[in-house]
């Protein structure tokens, strides 16, 4: 009898162990799903944010690119003879530009030294530097010295480089070193030497240029101004070169509206929370809160504010404090992951601001190493930060083809100096290759135009 009972009882126990486990796992399972279903929307939100910052480490070096930075205008000056200048092929301006990266390490390193120069004490030195011997460089825009030293060394990336925003600059020889001195923002120039123990030098004879053509700078001829129609300073900077022969282009926009969930993706718009729909202007507009992405013939057109944007740790991983280079290659990312090639050779930044607690960085095509404009536009992709959030983002992208025909610039030009007005206002005045024009009529682009934002949210 009792060995019975003790049977029941075993049997009893197993089954209510099996039925328990049972539960167990029914729960487990049931707590999974349920989890993984729930709208996105309800998570936690810095939940999402910890996910994304886990899985979305960048190397930042990945992004960097030397081809972004390199001058527009490389030249060899020689206060005894003859001044030569490479103004045309890419691959020109590179070749001179390597020729002398050690050289532009030593000077822009973050153990180098650096002096501002204020433009009343720097004028007459940097006139005499342009007419001595030495190598002149000049970018089509105002480049903080900080993004030509990242792109051109992406593996410095842990040093500290200040940020003088550089459009031209000289290395000349001082006896058996060198130094440099270079115009940047604020009317003033910056004067770099490096190291005192550097075992770098400069030996002008050793630099080899392709197809070189001779010129001289504005500031050796006093005779310059007599040559415009419009009373204009011609800055001391601007190469005066006889004449230069440039191909026609055909420009294509090459944005690819069937491929939108690519943007979609990039800029991270929730399909399923976002409204859409087709404007006036047919274009195709997805909103969400305070959050748009308007795609159509014009190009790709994001806004946000800085709760609903796309905050930069989702991208870069968590941090204390970003830096510029952070955003530098978070912009060449961007740009990247739009399958816009920055190293094509026709993009170039163009323009980096800081202002009212907003990061503007904008980039620029270029061919031949004249800026492009694109029907009145000179600056197609742009990306805006505010309290490390990007806020806005125009991009417009173009594929650049060259025709047989030509068209020859005659008399004075600057390739990319700007010429200064002394009339009403001092606009900057300098040379763009316009779609629609060509070159056959000398364009000097005043203002520049931005893209309006199409769509309105309904």
């Amino acid at each position: 009898m009792n060995k019975a009972i003790s049977k029941i009882l075993n049997i009893l126990t197993t089954v209510l162990v099996c039925v328990l486990m049972v539960s167990l796992v029914c729960l487990v399972v049931i707590y999974l799903f349920g989890f993984s279903r729930t709208p996105r929307h309800e998570l936690d939100a810095n939940t999402i944010r910890q996910v994304r910052e886990s899985d979305n480490k960048l190397d930042l070096s990945d992004y960097l690119d030397y081809r972004i930075v390199v001058p527009c205008v490389s030249a060899v000056c020689s206060s005894k003879g003859v001044d030569y200048c490479v103004v045309g092929g890419n691959e020109n301006q590179k070749s001179l530009y390597n020729q002398v990266d050690d050289i532009i390490y030593a000077l822009f390193n973050e153990n180098a030294n650096v002096t501002i120069v204020s433009e009343q004490d720097g004028r007459d030195i940097w006139k005499s530097r342009l007419l001595g011997d030495g190598v002149f460089f000049e970018w089509l825009s105002y480049v903080r010295k900080s993004a030509i030293f990242y792109n051109t060394f992406p593996d410095m990336l842990s040093q500290n480089i200040t940020n003088e925003a550089i459009k031209c600059m000289v290395i000349y020889p001082v006896g058996d070193k060198f130094e440099a001195m270079a115009k940047i923002g604020n009317d003033s120039y910056a004067l770099y030497r490096p190291i005192e123990n550097s075992s770098v030098t400069l030996d002008l004879k050793k630099l080899e240029m392709n197809y070189p053509i001779t010129f001289k700078f504005a500031a050796a001829d006093n005779t310059v101004e007599d040559s415009f129609d419009t009373k204009v300073r011609v800055l001391p900077e601007c190469l005066i070169i006889d004449e230069i022969t440039m191909n026609n282009l055909d420009l294509e926009n090459s944005l690819n509206l069937d491929n939108q969930n690519l943007y979609l993706n990039v800029f991270k718009i929730n399909t399923v929370k976002a409204s859409t729909y087709i404007d006036d202007a047919k274009n195709i507009v997805y909103v969400d809160e305070e959050t748009s992405l308007v795609m159509g013939e014009k190009g790709i057109f994001y806004s946000s504010d800085t709760k609903n944007g796309i905050h930069i740790s989702s991208i870069i991983g968590n941090s204390e404090e970003y830096e510029f280079k952070d955003y530098l290659c978070i912009c060449n990312k961007l740009l990247a992951d739009l399958e816009i090639d920055i190293g094509n050779e026709n993009v170039y930044i163009s323009d980096i601001d800081y202002s009212n607690d907003y990061l503007t960085i904008t980039y620029g095509f270029k061919h031949q190493c004249i800026p492009l404009l694109f029907k009145g536009v000179a600056n197609p992709l742009k990306f805006v930060f505010k309290d490390n959030v990007l806020v806005s983002a125009s991009i417009v992208n173009y594929n650049i083809s060259e025709r047989e025909d030509t068209n020859t610039i005659i008399q004075y030009l600057t390739i990319a100096s700007y010429l200064t007005s002394e009339g009403e206002g001092n606009a900057d005045f300098r040379l763009f290759y316009d779609s629609e024009y060509g070159i056959d009529k000398i364009f000097w682009f005043v203002q520049q135009e931005e893209y309006e934002v199409p769509g309105e949210k309904p």
